[in-house]
């Protein structure tokens, strides 16, 4: 406590000090910000510097002297902005060089860094030399299991749906998710993103088409993807994300097989019908300091419905690193399917993400809306059960890293409260209703190698 009460003093001391001189001398300033430099003082020199900005006293020393300072104390994005002037005024310096470079490395600007180390020259450039392409650049393996309705609702079928009604409706019972993920590292700023998913799926399932009322209590459905997005990473901190999602879905239908035995009830089978469903779209982010904004705008054709969804945000590194973030983003859609209405929804969403003692990594995620045949994450995360919408969704995750810089274990889980709607076959039925809400748990875990 004593050291604190005499550091605190000092400061003040030497504020005042160099306030009361007008204007202030550049060699004093100079000097006093080198010693406190050579001294680690790191809180005296970010204190000095920033009031010789402020009296607009910019030098290639000052400069460097803060972003050391800045890093030095993590907060690697501010001392990126500092380093980043200093190179301006000192082009090639080997210093300012590789403290850049670790500096955007650390705040997880990876793209960035690599630009800063192709600039790498002489000692530097044989201790750290230009990264080489690579196919695996990260490769990841996850599970993800999803519990839906609960059973004990459909222990009489004829009590949940209107029998009468022509149309269909399903709940999901249950799924399983498996995915693999990779990535290709082409050139500095140049990434290609993949990823394969297969998800076999369990639905509660009635239609009545009029002629006979079926109700199919494990309706099989088979999902297959493939995701795909270039990612281009300007020097100055700009990503553009355009993104191809294709999605091949296989599910159980009824069909009449025959005519009944000597004029009995028609024969009914199960089949499969297939149809195959798009996401494109484009990403945008732009680095500013300890703030990063998103932007997005994506076009899908998923369960026969087509939409434009949107997406605006910020993401705030409060601490200047990786250890601490928040987030908040709009995200809208706007439904344009042929033959029916126009409808716009709105999902706001929030994140906040903290390390502890920068060995776990807990990531918090909430979205509220009427997310129908939504997707998240540049459109790689899919939302699109047929006839069921999301009103929640609260997500947690932890990460955890095995090897340092090399692999990560993570594991999470999700609630979501689903809503399941009749669609009446005739689309301009619109006095049917027939709502089930129910809320579901999915459970995930995962590994991701980097080589």
């Amino acid at each position: 406590m004593y050291r604190i009460i005499i550091s605190i003093w000092l400061l003040g001391f030497i504020s005042l000090g160099i306030k009361a001189q007008e204007p202030v001398d550049f060699n004093t300033m100079n000097r006093e910000t080198y010693r406190l430099y050579l001294s680690q003082d790191w809180d005296s020199v970010i204190i000095l510097g920033k009031q010789a900005l402020k009296q607009e006293m910019d030098f290639y020393y000052l400069r460097i002297r803060m972003g050391i300072a800045y890093y030095s104390k993590k907060n690697y994005r501010t001392a990126a902005r500092h380093l980043s002037v200093a190179l301006e005024q000192n082009q090639d310096d080997p210093v300012a060089l590789e403290y850049l470079y670790l500096s955007r490395l650390y705040a997880g600007q990876f793209e960035q860094a690599g630009w800063t180390r192709e600039e790498f020259k002489g000692e530097l450039a044989r201790k750290l030399p230009p990264l080489a392409p690579i196919f695996f650049e990260n490769l990841t393996v996850e599970y993800l299991y999803n519990k839906g309705v609960d059973d004990d609702l459909f222990e009489n079928p004829t009590e949940v749906y209107l029998l009468d009604s022509l149309g269909t409706q399903s709940t999901t019972r249950n799924f399983s998710n498996a995915s693999l993920a990779f990535t290709n590292r082409i050139s500095p700023g140049v990434r290609l993103s993949h990823a394969f998913t297969f998800l076999s799926k369990s639905n509660h399932y009635f239609s009545n088409d009029g002629s006979i009322a079926i109700y199919i209590p494990e309706q099989q459905v088979r999902q297959y993807q493939y995701y795909f997005s270039p990612e281009f990473t300007t020097r100055s901190g700009t990503v553009f994300r355009p993104m191809f999602h294709a999605i091949g879905v296989s599910f159980q239908v009824p069909y009449e097989s025959g005519p009944g035995f000597q004029g009995g009830p028609s024969m009914i089978a199960l089949g499969y019908a297939k149809q195959t469903d798009v996401v494109t779209g484009l990403g945008f982010s732009k680095g500013m300091g300890k703030v990063d904004l998103n932007l997005g705008a994506y076009y899908s054709n998923l369960n026969q419905a087509e939409q434009v969804q949107n997406r605006l945000g910020i993401r705030w590194f409060l601490l200047g690193n990786l250890n601490l973030y928040a987030g908040a983003y709009l995200n809208s859609q706007y439904e344009i399917s042929p033959g029916r209405e126009s409808v716009i929804r709105l999902i706001p969403e929030l994140t906040f993400g903290f390390t502890i003692a920068e060995k776990v990594w807990i990531d918090m995620h909430g979205t509220t809306g009427e997310m129908t045949n939504y997707h998240e994450n540049n459109g790689m995360l899919l939302y699109n059960s047929y006839f069921v919408a999301i009103d929640k969704k609260i997500k947690l995750s932890l990460s955890i890293p095995i090897t340092e810089g090399k692999s990560m274990f993570y594991m999470g889980g999700i609630w979501t409260s689903n809503r399941s709607d009749f669609s009446a076959s005739d689309p301009g039925t619109t006095d049917v209703s027939n709502s089930i809400y129910y809320n579901a748990i999915s459970i995930y875990g995962g590994l991701s190698w980097k080589f």
